[in-house]
């Protein structure tokens, strides 16, 4: 496993690895909440020079969702300080071409909500310019990892996929 290399304010190293995985992320309760709120949001189209990469609904974070930050913290960076830049849920059904990309932000928290539970519907990260690790799609398996420094994309063109719903906070230093 990589490691990324952060002083925290107390100037005290600490170790932070570049890709996390933990599945059951949430209890029912969380989820249900979560996956209930897909219903009521309002998604837009979200563009960049390469075009559409999906539908986001950007959300604040609150003392309603205060909980789901926090499990956040504690489960993925329990030891250092990130600040939370923006939090999304994201609809996806990228089927046409692979897009392999960097981030302007140092870390990303994906939380797979609703979606076919499908190797091409996850995320995929590459190693000296080869796709070299595929993590698949399973309802409530979160992701934490450093998209500033690693190459990484959806997997929806490669093969079998659906329409996919996520959560996705990006946080900086």
């Amino acid at each position: 496993m990589c490691y990324i290399l952060i002083m925290n304010a107390m100037k005290e190293k600490i170790m932070l690895p570049t890709i996390q995985i933990t599945d059951h992320f949430l209890n029912e309760t969380e989820l249900g909440i979560l996956k209930n709120n897909i219903n009521k949001i309002n998604l837009r189209s979200v563009e960049n020079k390469d075009g559409n990469y999906g539908f986001r609904h950007l959300f604040e974070q609150e003392p309603d969702n205060e909980w789901l930050f926090k499990k956040i913290k504690k489960t993925f960076f329990p030891n250092v300080s990130l600040e939370v830049v923006n939090s999304a849920y994201h609809l996806r059904h990228n089927k046409t071409k692979v897009k392999p990309h960097t981030d302007d932000i140092e870390y990303n928290f994906i939380l797979y909500l609703k979606g076919h539970e499908l190797v091409y519907n996850g995320t995929g990260f590459y190693y000296k310019n080869n796709l070299n690790t595929y993590i698949g799609f399973v309802e409530n398996r979160a992701l934490f990892f450093d998209g500033k420094n690693n190459v990484h994309t959806d997997l929806q063109a490669l093969g079998e996929s659906s329409p996919r719903y996520t959560i996705n906070i990006f946080y900086k230093l």
